[in-house]
């Protein structure tokens, strides 16, 4: 029987190195383990750590960095040729900025109908500052769901195999509020609620996914497939960006633009 193949982003540290630590524990022998990383110092130190627990796991460290597109298309590429398949993609890496308080909104939410909200989620008053990526993209969206978006996309073909079944796990949150998504703000730019937004985002992407490909219902279908699409428009959009960006001399490894 063959080995198990399982793949996790952002396994460096926090959840992804414990999810990896606890795949390890039920089956050392049976996995081949690859942990996609930004950082390939702390990548090397978390394979270290989990080889001294688990001398004779397969454990295989890939750079990759979920905020920028080509790097995501260009360790989708390696995973091809790496292996002719994956059972399991853990889709965990993330960034959550540091929430401020905001002084403004604390005074006017005292006088609204959402005081008990604000007061026991921090709901309005706790915002965070997002940044642009080298793409144009709002970095904590491109971070946590848009590369991960990509990264599906490109590895369709070692995921969709005939006779195959393939599992995305995406490491959701709490803090997933359906108030934060604004489907005609995906990216979040006019918020202040970048993390709660692109958690939300992952879940309806998922729900997405699973309409897509195993034709699951859902409760939310309407907004999850308006979603996806836009996702398509976005990529699109983004693939011809750095294509007109790249040199010559730099080649995407890629299928170029596709639709649904």
């Amino acid at each position: 029987m063959m080995n198990k193949v399982v793949l996790v982003t952002g396994a460096n540290s926090g959840i992804g190195l414990a999810l990896c630590e606890r795949l390890l524990s039920q089956d050392t022998e049976g996995l081949q383990l690859c942990l996609a990383c930004r950082n390939m110092r702390r990548a090397q130190a978390a394979r270290s750590a989990l080889l001294a627990s688990h001398p004779t796991a397969q454990v295989a460290l890939l750079q990759m960095d979920t905020s920028n597109i080509f790097s995501v298309i260009s360790a989708a590429h390696e995973i091809k040729l790496r292996y002719c398949r994956l059972d399991y993609l853990y889709l965990n890496a993330g960034i959550m900025p540091n929430a401020q308080f905001d002084v403004k909104a604390f005074f006017k939410g005292i006088f609204s109908s959402n005081i008990i909200t604000m007061f026991a989620t921090g709901e309005g008053i706790l915002t965070q500052k997002d940044g642009v990526t080298s793409d144009g993209l709002q970095d904590v969206f491109a971070t946590n769901l848009f590369g991960h978006f990509l990264l599906i996309r490109e590895l369709e073909p070692v995921l969709c195999r005939a006779g195959q079944t393939s599992q995305l796990i995406w490491t959701s949150s709490s803090n997933a509020q359906r108030s934060a998504f604004n489907l005609d703000d995906i990216q979040h730019q006019r918020g202040t609620q970048p993390y709660s937004s692109s958690k939300y985002a992952s879940d309806l992407l998922s729900l997405a996914l699973n309409t897509l490909y195993n034709k699951q219902m859902d409760i939310d279908l309407e907004t999850s497939e308006a979603f996806y699409e836009k996702l398509l428009q976005l990529e699109n959009e983004v693939r011809k960006k750095l294509k007109e960006k790249q040199p010559a001399s730099q080649c995407l490894h890629s299928a170029g633009p596709r639709s649904s």
